[in-house]
């Protein structure tokens, strides 16, 4: 995946897209609500609102514009480009299943990783997990740390540069030496560990995904709150179950 682009934007279809997506997060917003959201004219934001509502990525109704079912359907058309739901819930469910914990699928795309399917383990609970969040960096998560091990350093560096290393808990690594020793540990071991890097109290490891022709596609991880997964754990239970259950999945996407 493309982390940085060599060639000319364009301001105009960066605007667009910020609009499309506050609609999106916000599931639907008026001119007036986006004119204190963006920083453009409110003359130049109604443009960019009819030029999305004629090119069918906007639905308008009684002033509120909401995300076209259009969009829905194109992304319905990339989710073929990935493994099917069905796959990935089964070797999941498994894994939280062996673990007690939770186990999360993500997708790796342009240096950051998209959540597309978790599931808990009978052990877990609503206090245990983490808020829900639907994108992560990959440099204080398990699976991120694990992709990043397997990256050339320059693209890694790449990455560093356009996201950073921003601090999301206490114990967030965020000194770029600091990090790739890390990575290096990471490679030797086999998989990634964070120790309440992305939340305190939370414990994970985690593990890249390849598709058929051997890219990273995206990574698996399991884990959960500290004082039910410590290194012993870790080192004897889940760093094994993890990656027979990133076998499975990757056989699964052969086939």
């Amino acid at each position: 995946m493309i982390e940085r682009s060599d060639g000319r934007t364009l301001k105009t279809t960066r605007t667009s897209l910020r609009i499309l997506t506050l609609i999106l997060e916000h599931d639907g917003l008026t001119l007036a609500q986006l004119d204190g959201m963006v920083e453009s004219p409110k003359s130049s934001i109604l443009s960019h609102l009819n030029t999305l509502c004629d090119s069918r990525y906007l639905v308008k109704s009684d002033g509120t514009y909401h995300v076209s079912f259009r969009v829905a359907l194109l992304g319905e058309t990339v989710r073929s480009r990935y493994p099917s739901r069905e796959s990935v819930r089964t070797v999941l469910e498994d894994l939280a299943e062996r673990t007690g914990e939770e186990a999360n699928f993500t997708i790796f795309e342009h240096g950051r990783l998209l959540l597309f399917h978790g599931t808990s383990g009978n052990a877990a609970t609503e206090e245990d997990e983490a808020d829900y969040r639907s994108e992560y960096y990959l440099h204080n998560t398990a699976a991120g740390k694990a992709i990043l091990s397997e990256l050339d350093p320059k693209r890694v560096e790449r990455i560093i540069d356009k996201w950073g290393l921003p601090r999301e808990s206490e114990a967030t690594i965020t000194a770029r030496e600091r990090l790739f020793d890390e990575l290096a540990e990471t490679a030797d071991r086999g998989y990634g560990v964070v120790d309440e890097e992305f939340a305190p109290g939370l414990v994970a490891v985690g593990a890249a995904i390849h598709s058929a022709d051997g890219t990273v596609l995206g990574g698996l991880s399991v884990g959960g709150p500290k004082y039910r997964v410590d290194r012993t754990r870790i080192d004897h239970e889940l760093g094994e179950q993890l990656l027979d259950a990133v076998q499975s999945l990757e056989s699964s996407l052969r086939s």
